[in-house]
């Protein structure tokens, strides 16, 4: 096979057969696309191949280029479509495709149904829908009139159910469902008609009327969940909803509709066990409870690899698959688009796939194909098979990966990392020239009213010739040049992002960029500001709750903030406006209050209902029951049928004096504990408050100014209302030192001021960044900076620190010249000397690389292995042996180690002399007795290559050996 074809023709979808639903007599139009443009694309029925035109064995099913045609569906063309895209290097089946005739059944007969209801609660009619392809819309009759939405106070649910908020007497009567099919266009109506009775108990316990038992449901992942349930009683219970035991609240896609509980876009994290609570305090069982078991079914995931590289003929090769859906799907192994069965050669199994002994004809595309009854997906690898050769260095793997196609769901999110090896070879799979994706088109608003969460919409735009893997999404906080990046990795399918953990009112950037098998592409940049949010009683802010959609069934907007006024000694009256019911009736208002603390604690109580089920008609109530000479905060909630709305802002405190007395103003301030500096322009404050005669306040101010401003005017003033102990002063000037003070504050006036702190803000943080050019390494962003005035004190210490280095410098070569002529007067008084009576016969040898030479080495062919050898320590050795004589003055040690031949090069001692070492021609014993031999010209030669090249030390020894020799040389004779 030729090059070209491995690299260039392996088929890759651009677009795959989707599943269709249609009426008999209908047409249905299946489109197919691959790469590259010379593909053969060829279908598939049922197993069988279709032929092109209309001629063939299925004259009405018309295969086209691009796609496949059915004039008129009939049940002859009905089953499972598949697309196959041929090249010459093997074969691709696409996902099945399912082309369904659309169907709607008759409703099974049923008995009327007679449905009480308590007035206020809310009613249900259920609608037990017929089996329908598609899934078939819901109609009502209502009052004569056919009712296909939601309408006032009427909710058609998903599953069918028709819930009436709020029933009234005016809700009585006949009700009817019908079932619509889209498709086909056909109503079949119910053959039973329910009667709703609306009653008026004076007192019921809760019960839930819908679902009458716990029961099961399963959902596909990314869809919307709506778990209904329906409670009875006088007066209205109250709902709540647990998860596997932890309570629920609205939150970014959990949200309540009525009673019922409503999660968009589910994912497998929201399996679980969900549990719907019903209370209105009326029975001895107190709570009615219903369970939903709750399963995320997702369609499967498959990823395919071929575990070999390079194999030859005769070789086992193993395609492993990685297969992830819910429920378990069912896994096909095909070669070539054609379906594999367990052989001797072929060992099969969900997750694996082995080729013993493979051959030329095992060439071609290899596919694991997985489907559950949600969906399919498919992933496919090449194999390419050479003949065995004696070397295969060098060459280039043969066997890659095909890419994922970009219909297809078969991808496992991608890992955040760079372009690895896979990315080139992918790439080399398509034909032409492919480039980095382009940066993607952000669609969402540039602010947004929630404070800690923000949607990122965004499309995609030209991907560059390749499918785009994945989207690289950074985002920080702004005017933070410190702040690390959060990074988020995004399938290349997705194209909404939910960034979490923001915080309120701040700016914040962002870079998302596309990454296909090129590379990562340019990126795409925007700014958003995150809402405010509410500032809750102790100063800290609340986030606002997601908005519940549709707007038209949310709770109702919080009221304004209320004012209290004196109505007697113990009673204050609470006066409120309100705002839009959001489409339902407000039904009541909900007073609730807090009092706070008189001596400066922290904290105070918490919220207690002052006065609930307010008629609506009235906006205001007196508060009875206060407690004189104690304050309070009030705060409202309205109430209709989808539940209770946010509190209101709190009211100002409100002291009860019992008398037309006001509280006298305090007399102390109070006392700055803590202060700090945290950035360049925030300094956190914490204080402590010691009341006098127990006298309440309402808050405190903080005053500020530059330490370097005479000017009182200058002073800025912070407010801290209730009871909190700590703030933030912001917005100041970087490097600057500010005078702080404080005051307490309650409706009589101010306090003294307390202690005044002065404390400078850090200095701006530098953020030029030095070069690659100037420093190997950049500084730690959490380092400190250099300010102007630490310069003198720098300027010191480069001069105390340079004049230690010089005088050290200076003293280094005083004490080496010391130790230098120490040794050398050591050396010329204890200078080795000649044990007599010696022969004259010696020959001085230097050993190498400071190894002494101690032991036997006939030199060359005049010397006698049986010599006697002087240690370098002027130790006597005969034979090799230790002698009982040594040179007087000097130590002996023993010393076992031998020398080799022909290491002979002079080695200088540490006192700069070169050591010596003496071979005579015989024992002492017998040195009478033997002829002196003249020294050996090849041993001086040895011994001094050269006299101009001769170390001076040398020659100053070996001239005093000689002249020593010459000295005993008479007196021996």
């Amino acid at each position: 096979m030729s090059g070209r074809a491995v690299y260039g023709e392996v088929p890759v979808f651009m677009e795959e057969p989707l599943s269709v639903v249609q009426k008999l007599g209908g047409s249905v139009t299946l489109r197919c696309s691959a790469r590259p443009a010379r593909t053969r694309i060829s279908w598939i029925l049922n197993g069988r191949e279709l032929v092109a035109g209309v001629e063939g064995p299925e004259p009405e099913v018309q295969v086209q280029p691009g796609g496949l045609f059915i004039p008129v569906l009939s049940n002859g063309t009905l089953g499972r479509y598949q697309c196959v895209a041929s090249t010459s290097v093997g074969a691709r089946a696409s996902v099945p495709a399912n082309v369904t005739a659309a169907k709607l059944r008759d409703f099974e007969p049923d008995d009327q149904q007679e449905i009480e209801v308590d007035e206020g609660n809310t009613a249900v009619i259920e609608c037990h829908v017929p089996e329908s392809q598609p899934q078939a819309l819901v109609r009502y009759s209502v009052k004569q009139e056919w009712l296909e939405t939601s309408k006032g106070n009427y909710l058609i649910m998903p599953s069918g159910n028709l819930q009436i908020a709020n029933a009234t007497l005016e809700d009585e009567g006949p009700y009817k469902c019908a079932a619509y099919n889209p498709i086909t266009q056909e109503i079949k109506t119910s053959t039973s008609t329910d009667r709703l009775r609306v009653r008026r108990s004076t007192s019921e316990a809760a019960r839930i009327i819908y679902p009458p038992a716990s029961r099961s449901m399963m959902v596909r992942k990314g869809h919307r969940l709506v778990l209904e349930c329906v409670a009875s009683g006088t007066p209205t219970p109250q709902v709540t909803w647990a998860k596997d035991g932890l309570e629920l609240r609205p939150h970014n896609n959990t949200h309540f509709l009525l009673s019922n509980l409503l999660i968009d876009a589910v994912s497998e994290g929201d399996s679980g066990t969900y549990a719907c609570h019903a209370h209105n305090g009326m029975g001895a069982p107190g709570t009615a409870t219903v369970l939903y078991d709750v399963q995320v079914i997702e369609p499967p995931q498959v990823r395919v690899e071929l575990l070999q590289q390079e194999p030859v003929w005769g070789d086992t090769v193993r395609f492993s698959c990685q297969v992830r859906g819910n429920p378990a799907p069912t896994v096909v192994w095909l070669h070539n688009a054609q379906p594999l069965s367990p052989s001797p050669r072929h060992r099969l199994s969900p997750q694996t796939l082995r080729v013993l002994n493979v051959q030329s004809q095992d060439d071609g595309v290899y596919q694991c194909m997985a489907e559950n009854w949600v969906g399919g997906a498919q992933a496919a690898a090449r194999l390419l098979t050479v003949p065995a050769a004696p070397s295969r260095q060098g060459r280039l793997p043969l066997i890659r990966p095909l890419s994922p196609d970009k219909v297809l769901r078969e991808q496992p999110a991608p890992r955040p990392a760079g372009p690895g090896p896979s990315a080139p070879g992918s790439c080399s799979e398509l034909p032409g020239r492919v480039s980095l994706a382009e940066a993607p088109v952000i669609l969402s608003q540039p602010r947004t009213g929630t404070a800690d969460y923000y949607e990122l919409v965004w499309e995609p735009r030209h991907d560059g010739g390749a499918p785009v893997l994945e989207y690289v999404i950074k985002y920080r906080k702004a005017g933070d040049s410190l702040g690390e990046w959060t990074i988020k990795n995004i399938s290349g399918f997705e194209h909404k992002l939910t960034l979490s953990e923001l915080q309120p009112a701040s700016l914040y950037e962002v870079e998302m960029a596309a990454r296909n098998c090129a590379g990562l592409g340019q990126p795409a940049m925007m700014t958003f500001r995150t809402g405010k949010g509410r500032k809750s009683v102790g100063g800290t802010v609340e986030r606002p709750r997601t908005p519940v959609a549709p707007s038209r069934l949310s709770p109702p907007e919080a009221p304004d903030r209320p004012t209290v006024t004196t109505a007697s000694e113990t009673s204050a009256y609470v006066t409120w406006i309100p705002r839009g019911n959001r489409g339902f009736p407000i039904q009541c208002f909900r007073v609730e209050y807090k009092k706070l603390r008189k001596d400066g604690g922290g904290g105070g109580s918490e919220w207690e209902v002052a006065e609930d089920n307010i008629s609506p008609s009235r906006l205001s109530v007196q508060i009875k029951g206060l407690e004189k000479g104690t304050s309070y905060k009030f705060r409202v909630l309205a109430v209709n049928v989808l539940g209770a709305s946010p509190p209101s802002a709190p009211s100002k405190a409100y002291t009860v004096m019992g008398s037309s007395q006001t509280n006298p103003r305090p007399v102390d301030g109070p006392y700055i504990t803590y202060s700090e500096a945290i950035n360049e322009t925030t300094i956190i404050l914490k204080w402590t408050y010691t009341p006098v005669n127990n006298t309440p306040i309402y808050g405190f101010y903080i005053y500020y100014r530059p330490t370097d401003s005479d000017n009182d005017s200058d002073y800025k003033r912070d407010v801290v209302e209730g009871d909190r102990y700590w703030h933030a002063i912001t917005s100041l000037q970087p490097e600057t030192a500010y005078d702080i003070k404080m005051q307490c504050f309650n409706e009589g006036g101010v306090s003294e001021f307390g202690n005044v702190v002065i404390l400078e803000t850090k200095a701006r943080l530098n953020q030029k960044h030095t070069t690659p050019e100037t420093s190997s390494h950049r500084p730690e962003s959490g380092g400190p900076v250099p300010r102007p005035s630490d310069l003198p004190y720098l300027i010191v210490g480069v001069v105390v620190l340079g004049a230690l280095v010089f005088i050290i410098v200076a003293f280094i070569p005083f004490c080496l010249w010391r130790a230098w002529a120490k040794q050398k007067q050591t050396s010329d008084m204890c200078f080795p000397a000649v044990a007599g009576p010696l022969s004259s016969c010696q020959y001085t040898m230097v050993p190498l690389q400071g190894m002494t030479l101690v032991g036997h080495c006939p030199l060359d062919s005049h010397v006698a292995p049986n010599r006697t050898v002087y240690a370098p320590k002027a130790e006597y050795t005969a034979n090799g042996k230790n002698h009982p004589h040594c040179l007087p003055g000097l130590h002996l040690e023993d010393t076992d180690c031998e020398m080799e031949c022909g290491t002979l090069l002079p080695q200088t001692l540490s006192n700069g002399h070169p050591r010596a070492f003496h071979y005579f021609n015989g024992a002492p014993a017998h040195a009478e007795e033997e002829s002196c031999c003249e020294p050996d010209d090849s041993t001086l030669e040895l011994l001094s290559p050269s006299a101009e090249h001769r170390d001076p030390m040398l020659n100053h020894a070996l001239s005093r050996t000689l002249h020593l020799e010459e000295e005993t040389t008479p007196a021996n004779k």
